[in-house]
């Protein structure tokens, strides 16, 4: 399998894995009722998001590390820098999340931050082999960050909405980011 093909593939894994927990969100997290998040179908949809995500971080990282610049051509960014930036990103936003907004660190904010750093590393990788432009490495640097900007506040607010408007809003940064995807593979293969 290509580089390119494992990239594509990856991102697919990862929009289904979305697809998935957005699904297993709405019938677990109902205000109101009391669930097993685990068990009988919830169950399997928890597996198949984690099944899904796992593939799909799995092929998109394989993807990223085969890929070779383009004759003349080379990365704009080191993956070694993506993945300190990240790791510092993480720390800091979970010191302020925490410390100035009061909000209990949870496992959304590593992976909100390790999903920026995956799909920089991807638009980094399609770009220094030539399979994206500049212009569409920008658009897609500036649809990465919105959808984690948009994640980090909607992450903050949480819990401090009212519970039926929290319930809804936790999945918008889910759909962002399935849309962000989306619309990397639009431009990747188009």
């Amino acid at each position: 399998m290509k580089s390119l093909d494992q990239i594509v593939a990856g991102q697919i894994f990862l929009v289904v894995c979305v697809v998935f927990y957005l699904i297993w969100w709405s019938m677990s997290y109902r205000p109101g009722e009391a669930v097993s998040r685990a068990g009988g179908l919830r169950g399997a949809l928890l597996l198949i998001t984690a099944v899904c995500g796992v593939i799909g971080i799995i092929l998109s990282l394989t993807g990223v590390n085969g890929m070779k610049p383009a004759a003349g051509v080379s990365f704009k960014m080191s993956g070694t820098w993506i993945l300190i930036i990240g790791v510092i990103a993480y720390f800091v936003l979970m010191a302020v999340t925490r410390l100035f907004f009061d909000r209990p660190v949870t496992t959304e904010l590593f992976l909100m931050t390790g999903w920026a750093m995956l799909e920089v590393s991807v638009v980094n990788a399609l770009n220094g082999a030539g399979i994206l432009s500049d212009a569409r490495l920008y658009i897609l640097l500036v649809v990465i960050a919105a959808a984690s900007v948009i994640g980090l506040v909607l992450y903050v607010c949480y819990y401090r909405m009212e519970e039926w408007k929290a319930f809804y809003t936790a999945m918008v940064p889910l759909a962002a980011d399935g849309a962000g995807m989306v619309i990397l593979l639009l431009m990747a293969v188009l």
